[in-house]
């Protein structure tokens, strides 16, 4: 598995999962649908899914346009006021990007469909990843837009905490 960091908007990431294997890729929230073709083709990947973790525009704001842009993409979230929603998930769902898995995390608080995606490489000692959205930064957690401190505890603890140490 491969990650390439997006610079978005002036305070957000993208990120762009790539399968070595398979030469699929998903990327997760991506506001800023041209830097994610780009990025695609810069790779030459074919891009078949988007991972959105909430509704908030600075996330999911580029999915219809990027659905537009690249038709037949599958847009995961767990949350129905997500654009161009193609795939609604829930808590412990699973799918895969190539031969990647990606199991959906319901952490709700800053939304309350918010959805943590972790990517493992089943059958591989590669390390994990787990894409947050605003849930979980460098330096503390995401505003309680939608959730109670409680929600916010169990996401971090009970959900993020349990991830394997090497994620």
């Amino acid at each position: 598995m491969k990650v390439e960091l997006l610079p978005a908007l002036t305070d957000n990431y993208m990120y762009l999962i790539i399968d070595e294997d398979t030469q699929e890729a998903a990327i997760v929230d991506p506001v800023q649908p041209q830097k994610v073709i780009e990025a695609a083709k810069k790779h030459r990947v074919k891009l078949t899914t988007v991972l959105t973790t909430h509704h908030h525009w600075d996330h999911a704001g580029g999915n219809e346009k990027l659905v537009k842009l690249e038709p037949g993409l599958k847009v995961y979230g767990g949350d129905d006021r997500i654009g161009a929603l193609t795939h609604k998930v829930t808590h412990l769902s699973t799918l895969q990007v190539g031969s990647l898995s990606v199991k959906c995390l319901s952490t709700p608080c800053h939304t309350s469909g918010h959805i943590c995606y972790f990517v493992s490489k089943p059958g591989s000692s590669e390390p994990s990843a787990v894409f947050t959205g605003d849930t979980l930064f460098v330096a503390g957690c995401g505003k309680f837009y939608e959730g109670t401190a409680d929600e916010m505890y169990k996401a971090l603890l009970e959900v993020l905490g349990r991830l394997p140490p090497d994620t």
